[in-house]
């Protein structure tokens, strides 16, 4: 009996051994119960084809196209999505998750902007060109400065005379989100928390109320 050992070499993965014997011809019949001897998958390789095929399934491919041809923008409602989707039979999280895929292909195309919202995802306070750097990159630094100017001075005094009760947060986040390039309005901050790719946040200093005590009669 001879044991042959075959490797095989597969790109970005670790080489894999398998060992098998071979034996003088008609020596053991061939029956339906033989197990055949096969290559085993690469590790992630089903997940990866099941992702892709969800995809191609879903209305994904169709909301590229459209943001595309100018049919839908990247501040389009779920409600608006799931009618024009309705075939789908998405839900409001099924609409805002595609729609969020949809716009990162998007960006790639027409290329990408960062924006920067309030922290309750209601105001668009600007946009700036996104350079595709990452974020601790050194060059990254004016263009977050950019964007810093363009939150309200006033924004933090607001949060505090907008509290119903008092409140010990010292600070308050304003984070910074890539979106595809687009003429975005100070109202669309909530389609821009929905459907943009967090990258980092701003943290804002909330100053401090000191209420006086009453007088004592």
């Amino acid at each position: 009996m001879l044991v042959t050992a075959v490797t095989k070499s597969v790109k970005g993965r670790t080489d894999r051994k398998i060992e098998f014997s071979t034996v003088a011809p008609n020596t053991f019949p061939i029956t339906k119960h033989s197990k055949d001897i096969s290559m085993p998958k690469p590790k992630g390789q089903d997940s990866f084809t099941r992702m892709q095929r969800a995809i191609q399934s879903s209305p994904i491919p169709e909301m590229i196209a459209d943001l595309a041809a100018g049919n839908i923008t990247p501040v389009s409602s779920t409600g608006e999505l799931r009618m024009r989707y309705r075939k789908d039979h998405i839900s409001e999280a099924d609409a805002t998750t595609c729609m969020t895929h949809a716009c990162r292909a998007h960006a790639l195309a027409v290329g990408s902007v960062l924006v920067v919202t309030d922290h309750a995802g209601t105001i668009c306070f600007g946009v700036v060109p996104d350079p595709g750097l990452e974020k601790d990159d050194p060059k990254m630094a004016p263009v977050f400065r950019t964007l810093g100017k363009l939150i309200d001075t006033d924004h933090s005094v607001t949060i505090v005379a907008a509290r119903a009760e008092p409140d010990s947060r010292r600070s308050v986040e304003c984070p910074i989100f890539v979106m595809p390039a687009f003429e975005y309005r100070r109202t669309h901050g909530r389609f821009v928390e929905a459907y943009g790719s967090y990258l980092t946040s701003f943290q804002l200093a909330v100053p401090q109320l000191h209420v006086q005590p009453a007088p004592v009669d």
